[in-house]
């Protein structure tokens, strides 16, 4: 029997190939390895640097430069494919950080060709791991930030240790784009929040249902197997179809299993994972209406870029949601807008989840306790401009002067006081005068009391003038991330910024990104036209570790960790039960690659049935023999009813040093008048300890070795047998010899 974690108990399982203690960023700054993979229409470097160094190098501060050209043919692509320092396992975001070359110099949509990402195994001959198409909207939006370096990105399914972008033009169009380097970044930690989700091992109508305009205009537009949003395999998925169709809005709905009479209470986030098979972007949202029910009854309907939140998964997938204000047990989703294309939407399952699911972990905050100016934060200044019309000799002057913008309170984004009542105040004050300028801006950095991290949530939690941020609001908002220094990292700007609303009654949102790189600094900026007013109140900035939503099936044990670590040239594999049912044996597998070929390595018979906890160690003795650099464990858990399951994947860094410590010792048999000497070498970093143990196991003597390779006189020693220990600094093992003391 098949042991399921409790109905509210949903885990949240790696993404595979993800380990606790692998690394948590690759990179291409560092490896000094790039290919020009298409070398037409132009690819250069900044200043006299050889095409795409400056991608590669030391710095993450210089670009290599992709210019599409205007005279070459519609469709000639330029790419650059950039080494990282490592693999990066299957499960990393992987991306580049660009930028256009100035601003203004990015063509419209419609000019715009494609965009891809690939993610490559490199070795002998290259292996292409994953391709992805990047939508030109997706392209607009993003590198709508100018000249502020930004990401583009996907999340991986497959290990790799290179990235490529290929640009390609559509109209013969000149523009540039710079880019600064590729990445493969760990996406976050696993957590367990409380939840449901439309999972039936039977569904029926009852479960779900669907529903399309049937007008005239509408072509072939329909939902596909509608029942796989309420089976129990999470990896199936319906399908909302829309072919070239005008006002038609396929719809699907669903039951959530296991909520009680009272509904998913008030706060639970209510939406869909979906996906596509190009890379989704926030620009879906427009498209998609969310709608809650409770015993059959509309609750509450939500829709567009201001009421709903996109967060990427793995595999091309995206949870759609809102945070409900109502207590809800059906979602509903439904394509809405006058024109669609061809962009069938998967749409996986819906969920009801707390809102832990969607909060950060273990956060880092500007929270000083007493912040001080151009160290812990910095602002802009007054914005001043004249404003007004005068004739002087028959010409035109401008007079008066206008305050346009202006930071009030900036200390209080950077203080220990994180209540809705102490915020500083980016301020734009909207005047219908004549000004000499079309937009004004004001900006607000804040240190963090401690260091953002590479896959942390990075954000500031600011409201509009204390009411909800909305889709007018946020194509306002810039949010960048610098380093200790103080240069720039990277940028979101607009839509493309996760908008999430605090539950705590305060009208406060978190609006943030995920970060590719460590960073100190989080800076707002506020860019409005001077024709408007308003008042953007920021009141900290935070960091912090992301819950991964990867929700799989549970295993048919309660498994609560799965962890390993390199020791004494083999792998250490350790695991732990909550509790189990019928669990007959659990089965250690490995692989070379982390996205298949599992190989058996050792078996541990399980406890059957238990509500207690228990915990299993294997070792995997052979693992330093193999020719590997990273190797990938998984438990395949096996009932007694042969019915089995897969953990998470571990990864392990093979440690090999570079030659094996030795000694050898003289003479010997050596006589109790004289005495020997030891020769060792081959020490690892850090030196090591010999240790002389009587035939009793008494310490007769030891020395501490600094060297890695000299010789050592040992003391004269009585007549008898003596085992003589090396072990490196933190007291492991590395090579033992006999020496025999005689009279004779």
């Amino acid at each position: 029997m098949r042991f399921v974690l409790p109905t509210l108990l949903l885990v949240l399982a790696r993404y595979p190939g993800v380990a606790q203690g692998a690394q948590a960023a690759y990179y291409s700054t560092g490896s000094n390895a790039y290919q020009v993979t298409q070398p037409s229409p132009q690819v250069s470097g900044s200043g006299n640097v050889t095409a795409g160094a400056n991608a590669s190098d030391g710095d993450f501060g210089t670009y290599a430069i992709l210019n599409t050209d205007a005279t070459a043919s519609v469709g000639v692509p330029v790419a650059l494919r950039l080494q990282l320092t490592g693999v990066a396992p299957a499960g990393y975001r992987a991306g580049v950080i660009l930028a256009t070359a100035a601003a203004g110099l990015l063509p419209s949509v419609s000019a715009l060709g494609t965009i891809t990402l690939r993610t490559y195994l490199t070795g002998a001959t290259p292996e292409l791991r994953e391709s992805k198409v990047v939508q030109a909207t997706l392209v607009q939006a993003l590198l709508g930030v100018g000249t502020l370096p930004t990401q583009l990105e996907f999340f991986s399914t497959k290990s790799f240790d290179a990235v490529e972008i290929v640009i390609e033009g559509a109209v013969g169009i000149n523009y540039t784009t710079n880019i600064y380097n590729a990445y493969g970044v760990r996406p976050g930690i696993q957590t367990r929040p409380v939840g449901y989700l439309s999972r039936f091992s039977a569904p029926t109508s009852s479960d779900y249902s669907t529903a399309s305009s049937t007008n005239g205009l509408c072509l072939d537009t329909d939902v596909d197997n509608p029942r796989f949003v309420a089976d129990n395999d999470l990896n199936n998925y319906a399908v909302l179809r829309s072919l070239l169709t005008v006002a038609c809005n396929p719809a699907l709905r669903t039951r959530l299993a296991g909520v009680p009479a009272s509904g998913a209470p008030v706060g639970y986030y209510a939406g869909f994972v979906v996906g596509q098979n190009n890379l989704l972007d926030v620009g879906l949202l427009s498209g998609l209406k969310l709608t809650t029910y409770r015993s059959g009854n509309l609750v509450e309907t939500k829709s567009g870029l201001g009421a709903l939140e996109l967060a990427l998964l793995p595999e091309n997938k995206a949870e759609v949601s809102f945070a409900a204000s109502q207590a809800f047990d059906e979602v509903k989703i439904e394509r809405i807008g006058l024109l669609t294309g061809l962009d069938d939407l998967q749409v996986y399952y819906g969920f009801g989840l707390s809102p832990a699911a969607f909060q950060g972990i273990n956060p880092v905050l500007s929270d000083f306790a007493a912040p001080v100016l151009n160290t812990d934060y910095f602002n802009s200044g007054p914005q001043t401009v004249g404003a007004g019309l005068s004739v002087l000799n028959g010409t035109v002057v401008v007079t008066t002067s206008v305050t346009l913008s202006n930071v009030l309170n900036p200390e209080k984004a950077a203080d220990a006081i994180i209540s809705a009542g102490d915020y500083a105040e980016l301020r734009i004050t909207g005047t219908n005068l004549f000004t000499v300028v079309n937009t004004a801006t004001a900006y607000l950095e804040v240190k963090l009391n401690g260091t953002g991290q590479a896959g942390n949530r990075v954000g500031m939690v600011v409201s509009n003038d204390g009411s909800p941020l909305d889709a007018s609001v946020l194509k306002n908002l810039t949010l960048s991330t610098y380093d200790a220094s103080n240069s720039i990292i990277e940028s979101k700007t607009g839509t493309e910024l996760l908008n999430v609303p605090l539950l705590d009654g305060s009208n406060r949102s978190q609006v943030s990104f995920l970060a590719s790189r460590n960073f100190t600094y989080v800076r707002l900026d506020v860019t409005s036209p001077v024709a408007a007013s308003s008042k953007t109140r920021v009141y900290y900035a935070f960091a912090q570790d992301v819950p991964l939503l990867n929700l799989q099936a549970p295993l048919p044990v309660e498994l609560v960790s799965f962890s390993g670590w390199w020791a004494e040239g083999g792998a250490e594999l350790r695991w732990a039960t909550a509790s189990e049912k019928n669990s007959s044996y659990f089965q250690l597998e490995r692989s070379l690659r982390g996205d298949g070929g599992y190989q058996p390595v050792g078996r541990v018979t399980a406890a059957g049935s238990s509500s207690s906890s228990r915990h299993y160690q294997l070792r995997d003795a052979e693992a330093g023999h193999l020719d590997a650099h990273l190797l990938y464990y998984r438990l395949r858990q096996v009932d007694v009813d042969g019915k089995e399951t897969f953990s998470p994947v571990v990864t392990l860094a093979v440690s090999k040093p570079a030659t094996t410590a030795q000694f050898d010792v003289y003479p010997n048999p050596a006589p109790t008048a004289q005495a020997a000497h030891l020769d060792y070498r081959n020490l690892p970093t850090g030196g090591g300890m010999l240790l002389a143990y009587s035939e009793t196991g008494q310490i007769v003597y030891s020395a501490r070795l600094a060297e890695t390779s000299a010789r050592l006189t040992l003391p004269a020693l009585p007549s008898g047998l003596y085992h003589l220990v090396l072990r490196n600094n933190v007291g492991l093992r590395l090579a033992t010899q006999r020496l025999s003391v005689s009279n004779h």
